[in-house]
């Protein structure tokens, strides 16, 4: 977790609820009644700020276990209500905060076009160029 001389950052809560989310998927071990709050404080923050917390989501996102991230994603989902709920109510929120571009949000944080620590530069390649041209038409 990055901390400047002590001082916690202004989404320090978020990104140290994404990096126990991840943690909690990106493991041999299954889930227990225990992680079941760990995965509900990270969807609350998806609902109350959903494009900081995805962007910290794919920040700490790992991949030493993807075969157990699904498998631990499944028995998350199945074995608490609670966990299904809050996912209901941010895939709602977000929706409704960003009818139009929710999709293309999700794109750009997949793709890392924006990250959650700094101001990344455009680049200017042949595709950009050519989406640019036909956005014109």
């Amino acid at each position: 977790m990055e901390t400047i001389l002590g001082v916690s950052t202004k989404y320090e809560k978020i990104k140290h609820n994404a990096y126990w989310n991840n943690v909690l998927l990106d493991t041999r071990f299954r889930p227990e009644e225990s992680d079941i709050s760990t995965a509900i404080n990270h969807l609350v923050d998806c609902k109350n700020k959903p494009t900081v917390a995805l962007l910290a989501r794919k920040k700490y996102k790992t991949k030493n276990y993807p075969e157990y991230i699904k498998r631990n994603l499944f028995d998350l989902y199945k074995s608490s209500k609670s966990v299904r709920k809050a996912d209901i109510a941010y895939r709602e929120n977000f929706y409704s905060l960003y009818p139009k571009t929710g999709q293309a949000r999700k794109l750009l944080i997949k793709n890392e076009s924006i990250v959650l620590n700094y101001v990344k530069p455009i680049e200017k390649t042949i595709k950009r160029s050519l989406i640019k041209l036909l956005s014109k038409f």
